[in-house]
C-alpha cells in the first residue's frame, strides 16, 4: 500500500513515462532504509550468550599460558544443588535437577563441597584441563511401604 501511494506521489512530482524511473526510486529508498538500519547500534549480548562465548572460547584456547580451565558439573541427581568450589579463588554454581552447568575456573586445586538431596557431597580435585563432575543420587523407593501407605 505505501509502495502504491509513494510511487503516485513520485509520479506525480516527477513525470513517470517509464516505471524503471519509479522502480529506481524505490530501490534508493530501500538502500537508504538498509543504510539506517545498519548503523543502528547492536543491543547488547545477554549474560547468557555472554557466558556461552566464554566458555566456547575456553574450550578451543590452545594457548599454553592459559591457566583456565571449564569445569562442567552434570546433575543426574532428582534434587537441585549449588555446588561449592573452593581454592585460590572460589566459585558457587548451582545446577538444576538432570542438567549440565558449566564455568570457567582457575587452574588449582579445589575442594568442591553440596548438599544433594540432603546428603553431603565432597570431594579434592586438582583441575589442570578440562573437567567434567557427574552427580549421581536416586531417591530408592521401597513399593512395600509405599503400598502399604496407600491401603490405609
Amino acid at each position: 500500500m505505501n509502495r502504491i501511494f509513494l510511487l503516485f506521489f513520485a509520479c506525480s512530482l516527477v513525470s513517470c513515462s517509464t516505471t524503471q524511473s519509479a522502480n529506481t526510486i524505490f530501490a534508493k529508498q530501500d538502500m537508504s532504509a538498509e543504510a539506517e538500519q545498519a548503523k543502528a547500534p547492536q543491543a547488547p549480548i545477554s549474560k547468557l550468550e555472554d557466558k556461552a562465548v566464554t566458555l566456547l572460547n575456553q574450550l578451543f584456547n590452545s594457548d599454553a599460558a592459559n591457566k583456565k580451565m571449564v569445569l562442567v558439573i552434570n546433575n543426574e541427581s532428582d534434587c537441585d544443588f549449588t555446588m561449592n568450589i573452593l581454592g585460590g579463588k572460589s566459585y558457587v554454581l548451582p545446577v538444576a535437577s538432570k542438567k549440565t552447568e558449566s564455568i570457567v575456573v582457575e587452574q588449582g586445586e579445589y575442594e568442591m563441597k553440596s548438599e544433594v538431596c540432603k546428603s553431603p557431597y565432597q570431594a579434592h580435585k586438582n583441575l589442570v584441563e578440562n573437567t567434567q563432575v557427574n552427580i549421581r543420587y536416586s531417591v530408592v523407593k521401597n513399593p512395600e511401604t509405599d503400598n502399604l501407605a496407600t491401603i490405609q
